[in-house]
């Protein structure tokens, strides 16, 4: 229709919306121009024998005040945020975690073994202590394609007892504190300790392992998400998840949250299908989100997505 095909160039004359960090952030991105500006090789403070580094592009563009000389960026990565192919126009909202709650969350990480993913603007930031770690961040890397976003702030992986990861230097991510607040904290783990992990987590923030959150006999003071694929927990802001950011965006966009459908499979995707005025899991979907859906799909995410 007419008003569908005007709602289209709007969005695009004003740039492509997203959610991304399941819900904590809402931009609107645009593709770059050859004089949009440049960025600056500080922002991504450390490596750890890596390659891959990468600047990250500012929420405003050009970016002023920057030295073209100190740049330091991966040719090679397919990332279009690190190519600058694509850059931020403007963030439509940023729900990070809050300072105590990032700090409580790594030292409880740290606690337990586990290595954390530190999400700031473009990049992964993480500590690793030993070899088994360091695995696990790769292979989230191989699994979400986003390899090309971590940065090591230790230079170091058999130094898992070191006194240098304590409170004053927030577990060895001072570094990534200082540039600001985390969009999420993310807890790599093994398959076969993530029930565990997930509870243990849930209590130590919250206070039970309890999944409900009844605002008027409890305030949680952490959204805390199992992962899926089964090796990671997500910790994020307790007023954040997939169905916030959807509503936010939607608002934004002056787009009615019945016209919206939405896909998914994971826990984390619960109250995103919730939020949509039509909500369809996938077929291999996790047994609550196929629960909460009005619909499941004939067919799973590894085969043909969401249309055939």
């Amino acid at each position: 229709s007419t008003a569908v095909v005007d709602n289209i160039a709007v969005v695009v004359s004003l740039g492509f919306p997203l959610v991304c960090t399941n819900g904590a952030r809402g931009l609107r991105i645009r593709k770059s121009h050859s004089d949009v500006g440049h960025s600056s090789s500080k922002d991504c403070v450390a490596t750890k024998n890596n390659n891959n580094s990468a600047p990250h592009r500012s929420n405003t563009v050009p970016l002023a005040g920057t030295n073209s000389s100190n740049i330091n960026i991966n040719n090679n990565t397919m990332n279009p945020f690190l190519k600058r192919t694509l850059i931020i126009d403007q963030e439509i909202f940023h729900n990070p975690l809050s300072p105590s709650l990032t700090l409580k969350t790594l030292a409880l990480a740290h606690r337990l073994g586990c290595v954390t993913n530190y999400y700031h603007n473009h990049h992964i930031y993480a500590v690793v202590r030993n070899e088994e770690q360091l695995e696990l961040t790769k292979r989230y890397g191989t699994l979400t394609g986003s390899a090309d976003l971590y940065c090591y702030l230790n230079e170091n992986v058999d130094n898992e007892s070191s006194t240098l990861y304590n409170e004053e230097n927030a577990y060895g991510y001072q570094k990534a504190m200082e540039l600001g607040p985390p969009s999420k904290l993310l807890i790599l783990c093994d398959t076969a300790k993530l029930d565990e992990i997930t509870n243990l987590v849930r209590t130590e923030l919250n206070g039970t392992s309890s999944t409900e959150n009844d605002a008027a006999t409890q305030q949680q003071a952490a959204h805390v998400i199992r992962g899926t694929p089964p090796f990671f927990v997500e910790i994020l802001d307790p007023t954040v998840n997939k169905g916030q950011g959807l509503r936010q965006l939607c608002q934004s966009l002056s787009i009615p949250l019945e016209e919206v459908i939405a896909f998914g499979d994971g826990d984390n995707d619960l109250e995103f299908i919730q939020m949509a005025g039509w909500g369809v899991a996938m077929k291999n979907a996790r047994g609550v989100v196929k629960e909460a859906a009005d619909e499941v799909a004939e067919w799973s995410n590894d085969e043909v997505c969401c249309f055939r």
